[in-house]
């Protein structure tokens, strides 16, 4: 696998290109890996996910989610303080790229550019918490929560892996 750095903070206000998504030939994996994604890069920030799942449906879609802590969590966390540089919310929009950026890495396509995926509920979650620090559709931003996913993701695969087995085997990952 391709190494990737940890991306520098001179890049959060360069424009870059946008890239289109992956197309994975299996759903069910698709959606396994990147749930996965998910869970291991809210571990990486220091959350305890509680579970995730995924399914088939009759007509042949599959669905997936990640569940996120419980409010709880987040209210015992202390303020972070300011963010004028936007690091801190790059960094933690990662964990809503984590699931495309998974999906990236089992493709085995090489991360060009900020992936676009504007109608997706991640997208707009990470492009929410960016939002006050860079404006809507922030590419430079966008790029770098998914370099930060890239790179925390390609050094934890075996992790993505574990996680997208479970699934794969039982629809179902617990922590």
């Amino acid at each position: 696998m391709t190494h990737y750095p940890y991306p520098a903070h001179a890049t959060l206000r360069r424009a870059q290109p946008w890239q289109t998504r992956p197309n994975l030939p299996d759903a069910l994996r698709q959606a396994a890996v990147h749930e996965a994604g998910h869970i291991v890069l809210m571990q990486w920030v220091g959350l305890l996910p509680p579970e995730a799942t995924i399914a088939a449906t009759d007509d042949g879609r599959v669905t997936g989610e990640a569940h996120w802590p419980a409010l709880e969590t987040f209210a015992q966390l202390p303020d972070p303080g300011p963010d004028e540089s936007g690091v801190l919310a790059a960094t933690a929009a990662a964990v809503f790229h984590a699931g495309i950026v998974a999906e990236l890495i089992e493709s085995g396509a090489p991360w060009a550019g900020p992936i676009h995926y504007a109608d997706a509920t991640d997208y707009q979650r990470a492009d929410e918490m960016l939002r006050p620090a860079f404006g809507r559709h922030a590419s430079g931003a966008h790029a770098y929560s998914q370099q930060v996913a890239l790179h925390v993701l390609l050094a934890q695969w075996a992790d993505v892996e574990a996680v997208a087995g479970e699934l794969l085997r039982t629809g179902r990952w617990v922590a």
